[in-house]
């Protein structure tokens, strides 16, 4: 495993560092549960809030410069990236400088450069979407499903409270934009895919034809927040594997 780079003058940082993104459907409360047993194992975690990006003209750019402003004091080793956070992971990447890092997909969509959010779906799906569309706008993730599937998904009502509180609605020109190519900072990467639910099953099979590493998990999407302990060993038992 990398566990740390090399500073400038040829130091090594005390702490690996890890930072943490979130799907734009949700928000930096994804991560809560997970952080203090990362820290616990010797990590510092670095969480950028990206719900005040969504209305940004282009979200990927407002990403990107967010992950680099957060990471400012030292590139990250290990970039993670949950759910639609996946396909902004090759941009972070880029913009965070890093050398050779760690990308794990946490059950997140692979990057989709040169094509849109809604343009990377099924037609099936594409249309699904487009239907829950108001005004230009998505609402919440948490109105997508019965409330009984959200209690499924987070039985304890403290944490749903928590995770599900004060979700963004999506403005639809972020699910209509194009993301770019990755730069050459995502062809060194070490790509790492995580399946925590059954519903991610195809996507880890897609990323292990692509060369990722891939360890699958018989758990839930938001297994981060129902299960941090067993995510924590999963995640640093793939990161320790060999190249």
């Amino acid at each position: 495993m990398r566990t740390a780079l090399s500073q400038q003058d040829g130091t090594v940082p005390a702490e690996p560092t890890m930072l943490l993104v979130h799907s734009p459907l949700l928000t930096s409360a994804t991560w809560d549960a997970l952080r203090p047993h990362l820290e616990a194992a010797g990590w510092r975690t670095v969480v950028p809030d990206l719900r005040p990006l969504v209305e940004a003209p282009s979200f990927h750019t407002a990403v990107c410069a967010e992950a680099a402003t957060s990471v400012a004091s030292g590139a990250p080793t290990v970039v993670v990236g949950h759910s639609r956070a996946g396909p902004y992971l090759p941009g972070i990447v880029g913009a965070v400088g890093s050398d050779r890092p760690d990308v794990v997909f946490l059950d997140a969509r692979l990057p989709h450069p040169g094509t849109s959010w809604v343009g990377s779906l099924p037609p099936e799906r594409a249309t699904w979407l487009r239907e829950r569309g108001v005004s230009g706008r998505l609402p919440t993730w948490d109105t997508w499903f019965p409330s009984a599937s959200l209690e499924d998904l987070v039985p304890d009502p403290g944490q749903r409270h928590h995770v599900l509180h004060d979700l963004p609605e999506l403005p639809w020109k972020l699910v209509s934009e194009v993301l770019p190519a990755p730069g050459a900072a995502w062809n060194s990467a070490r790509r790492i895919y995580l399946q925590l639910s059954a519903a991610y099953s195809s996507t880890a099979d897609q990323a292990e034809e692509c060369g990722y590493l891939v360890r699958r998990m018989d758990a839930d999407h938001l297994a981060m927040v129902t299960r941090p302990a067993m995510v924590t060993d999963l995640l640093l038992s793939a990161l320790g594997a060999s190249d």
